[in-house]
């Protein structure tokens, strides 16, 4: 085994590798993993090929999983070196493009090469098989003149001949018609076989079906700009700003059909899996069982199964979530990112990738185009929208010309202290609840109560793990640490003074829920956020409940905040606004601004008109504010300004590099210790920040030290190798702390 630099550009040589003799291999070896490949000597009599996945021997390690990068015909220099231990697959998983996504993913998230191509590889579990596959008979003609007569039939028949062996899902996603696999089956031309059998991960109803709507006027300039990329394909990058209500999900759809009709695929990310069952909803009413669902709430089987899927072409649409995006499609014709401002779409563990930005690097590699939809779209998006560098369609007017909801905003300090739920939401709610309406409350934060106190000595219960104060649950009349998952009873007394005057103080789900059963005791309640939502199938169920009427109010965090299109609701009210605006994070006015729109749009999205309660102490704010007049433009040239006088993005750069141990002493002196050696490495107008406590000082029992790098938006390679460098040099020098880099951080905490 010897470690070598990762090969730039990297791209497999296309010679026949039998005679090559080494193999440069990236090693998935973990965190603290060298940013390099390892080369080995191929495996005796079964020549290995890029793309393959093995196992190797990795020094004290034992044998650790791979995926062959490159061959080489000579060793490197002085190297003593081990054989491949077992060759994985009969023939490559990944090929040139793929090999290529993996380095650029090394290279811009900073990251081992083992690390960057994990997220391409097929989630593990074994197939089940007995579904019937067609391919052709044995003695069939070679020659189809004998079906000029029937063109269907042809078309069929020189379908199943170029790739035999699939099922008819596929064969139909490839638009071959039911009755000429029925026709050429009775002619002995083919011949049926076992394949794969598929677990289904879908539930509920099979998709929301019916004609499609006549397209409005701005939906169908949008089209109309879309239609040349999507015919050829061809490579381009679009931005669909539009309300909410304005009908971009048809935008999706139609753009889909197209690319279908050329005979290619499309991948639909969404942010929140929350989302997902009505995006499937949408998609298999329009497109049936050639639609494939990938996120982290499937079974591992079904996400094994739908991945394959989609390897063998059996699908012309997937849906997912944010790994979504390394679905192993063949033959790609389109990328939908909806929702593209979200903060779910970064992944915050090694590797530490953006989805949208692999769409756009998938766009660009694949000349296929990419459509970012929003009604709030990320501050960097709208910029690059503004410099030409994507290009921007507007939707302004909700279908039917359907008004933008109207927003009250509610100044809770003329309220009560402890009030819940203020004398106009309260009034509001026995309103539209009184005419047979839904009503919609948001609060972003789950549980009864976000704080236990005591009254005499100020004592407050904090989590043991986690710099965060523990949050009590009324269903189970527990303390909860909703970061490490922490549980704890409740004391009878402080710990602290050892008095008996303990508090619960601020509001969550649970307690809102409780306050509104209280008030409305006749209105049928329904509860999402992530302790709501912990078996499988809760996501579908709670929607389609709330979507066919069966509950008049749904309380819930940011899951019900966006996507949602339930004609019911006519009253949306936001029971707190300010629970991410003081946040130590550049971005919080940005991520207030944009829930609070998105969560606005609930409303009024069928006949009756919309009316929305915003809740807050900070009436005056620019994102309170702005968000109240659905003003995104004032709030984005606003704020941009500000980002520019900073220097932070879209206007700079920045790298933030965290250092963790479970001991304090270490994290912090690792962290000291990677400042220097970053010192020595700026680029030419390139700040450093810190080294500091992260706010989120203790994460999960690690202690959290980070140092920032902040340079112009022209130097980002250059941070990016300083960084790379730094942490190589003191990767010995840690003693007990592991590093890592998070380049563009979506979050400083």
């Amino acid at each position: 085994m010897k470690p070598q630099a990762l090969p730039r550009p990297l791209l497999p040589d296309a010679s026949p590798p039998t005679h090559r003799l080494y193999a440069d291999v990236a090693v998935d070896a973990g965190p603290g993993a060298p940013e390099q490949l390892f080369t080995y000597i191929q495996p005796e009599g079964e020549p290995v090929q890029p793309g393959q996945r093995v196992r190797v021997p990795f020094g004290s390690r034992g044998v650790l999983p791979g995926v062959v990068f490159a061959l080489r015909d000579t060793p490197p220099p002085g190297a003593r070196l081990r054989r491949i231990a077992q060759v994985l697959d009969p023939e490559p998983l990944l090929g040139p493009v793929e090999l290529e996504l993996a380095q650029w993913l090394a290279e811009v998230a900073i990251c081992p090469p083992g690390s960057a191509v994990r997220p391409l590889l097929p989630p593990p579990g074994e197939p089940l098989r007995d579904e019937p596959v067609y391919s052709p008979a044995d003695g069939a003609p070679t020659d189809d003149a004998a079906l000029a007569r029937a063109p269907a039939q042809r078309a069929a028949w020189r379908a199943i001949h170029a790739e035999p062996g699939l099922t008819r899902a596929a064969y139909l996603a490839r638009g071959v018609r039911p009755a000429a696999i029925a026709a050429l089956m009775a002619r002995g031309w083919l011949q049926v076989g076992a394949a794969l059998r598929r677990r289904d991960p879908f539930s509920g109803p099979p998709g929301v079906g019916g004609a499609p709507p006549e397209p409005t006027g701005e939906q169908a300039a949008a089209l109309e700009a879309l239609a040349p990329y999507l015919r050829l394909p061809r490579q381009g990058a679009f931005l669909l700003w539009g309300v909410t209500g304005s009908g971009k999900t048809e935008i999706y759809l139609r753009s889909i059909a197209s690319v279908i009709a050329a005979g290619r695929q499309a991948l639909v990310l969404v942010p929140e899996i929350a989302l997902t069952p009505q995006t499937v909803s949408h998609f298999r009413g329009r497109f049936g069982d050639a639609v494939a669902v990938l996120h982290s709430g499937l079974g591992a089987g079904e996400r094994h199964d739908e991945w394959w899927r989609i390897r063998r072409g059996e699908v012309a649409v997937a849906v997912g979530a944010r790994s979504a995006v390394f679905a192993p499609f063949q033959r790609l014709g389109l990328i939908v990112v909806d929702e593209e401002h979200e903060p779910s779409y970064k992944q915050e563990e090694t590797p530490r990738y953006h989805a949208r930005e692999v769409a756009l690097w998938r766009g660009r590699r694949l000349g296929i185009p990419v459509l970012l939809g929003s009604a709030t779209p990320d501050l960097e998006t709208y910029d690059a929208a503004a410099a030409a560098q994507i290009v921007r369609l507007d939707l302004r007017q909700r279908v039917l010309d359907r008004p933008l909801p109207s927003v009250r905003l509610i100044d809770m300090a003329t309220e009560a202290p402890g009030t819940l739920l203020g004398k106009e939401l309260a009034a509001a709610m026995a309103d539209h609840l009184g005419r047979g309406r839904q009503v919609l409350l948001f609060l972003n934060r789950r549980g009864y109560a976000p704080l236990l106190l005591c009254r005499d000595c100020r004592y407050l219960a904090r989590c043991q793990q986690c710099s965060v104060s523990l949050s009590y649950h009324a269903s189970d009349r527990q303390l909860h640490c909703h970061y490490c998952a922490a549980v704890r009873p409740v004391p009878a007394r402080c710990p602290g003074c050892g008095g008996p005057w303990l508090q619960l103080r601020g509001i969550g789900t649970q307690r809102v829920a409780e306050e509104v059963a209280r008030r409305f005791p006749s209105a049928r309640l329904l509860r999402m956020d992530l302790d709501t939502t912990g078996s499988k199938g809760a996501h579908q169920r709670i929607y389609e409940g709330f979507r066919s009427g069966a509950a008049d109010v749904l309380i819930g965090t940011q899951m019900v905040a966006k996507g949602w299109d339930v004609a019911g609701v006519t009253l949306v009210g936001v029971v707190d606004a300010d629970t991410a605006l003081h946040h130590p994070d550049y971005r919080a006015p940005e991520r207030t601004f944009q829930l609070l729109c998105q969560v606005a749009g609930r409303a009024g999205r069928g006949d009756e008109p919309g009316e929305v309660i915003v809740q807050t102490r900070t009436p005056e704010h620019p994102a309170v504010l702005r968000a109240a007049h659905h003003d995104y433009a004032a709030f984005a040239d606003e704020t941009l300004a500000l980002r520019r006088a900073a220097g932070f993005p879209p206007y700079g750069r920045l790298i933030r590099l965290l250092v963790w141990s479970r001991q304090a002493f270490a994290a912090q002196s690792g962290a000291e210790v990677l400042a220097l050696a970053l010192a020595g490495r700026l680029p030419e107008g390139v700040d450093l920040w810190g080294p500091s406590a992260a706010p989120l000082a203790q994460l999960r029992g690690q202690y959290r030290w980070h140092v920032c790098l902040r340079g112009p938006r022209d130097a980002a390679a250059a941070m990016r190798a300083a960084a790379r460098s730094a942490l190589r040099e003191v990767a010995g020098r840690l003693g007990v702390a592991r590093a890592a880099a998070d380049p563009d951080p979506q979050s400083m905490l």
